[in-house]
């Protein structure tokens, strides 16, 4: 990855916050790679998008049906979560090209298939770093949004 930033929140709530802001700052086309330990709050940050993109309801983890879609907000968000499969032929088998791309697609565990990861993507590691302190790091290459990634450094500045 060509840039990086890090910060720390503190509760799951400021981890949330953080998916707000985000889900602020969505377009169409934005892809962020999830990557964390179980428990880390990876669905926590996914919770806060969906609320940032203006999508209510019950934002629920993926791990048994591997993708949720939300079409409530002024963008689909595509939920995904890899942690189940064996091989990427099982998301070609549900539809990946179709729904691996347009609206917001966030992908948890995306370390699992790398090579489904676009380039233009945001990568996000959660890492726990005390019982409610989560250290986020946040990475992005050259074809990544410029818009999202200033935003994403404007925030990281401020925490």
């Amino acid at each position: 990855m060509a840039n990086k930033v890090m910060f720390t929140t503190k509760s799951e709530k400021e981890t949330m916050d953080f998916g707000r802001f985000l889900g602020r700052q969505a377009a169409d086309g934005l892809f962020i790679a999830l990557t964390g330990d179980l428990g880390a709050g990876k669905t926590h940050f996914v919770q806060g998008l969906a609320e940032g993109m203006g999508i209510h309801g019950v934002v629920g983890s993926p791990t048994f049906t591997i993708m949720n879609l939300y079409e409530d907000g002024a963008l689909p968000l595509k939920h995904f979560d890899f942690y189940r499969l064996h091989s990427e032929d099982e998301l070609w088998n549900i539809g990946w090209e179709e729904y691996g791309q347009g609206g917001v697609v966030v992908v948890e565990w995306a370390d699992m298939f790398p090579s489904l990861i676009p380039d233009e993507s945001i990568h996000i590691e959660i890492a726990l770093s005390g019982e409610t302190e989560r250290c986020i790091s946040v990475s992005w290459g050259p074809m990544a949004p410029e818009e999202v990634v200033k935003e994403i450094q404007n925030y990281a500045a401020g925490h």
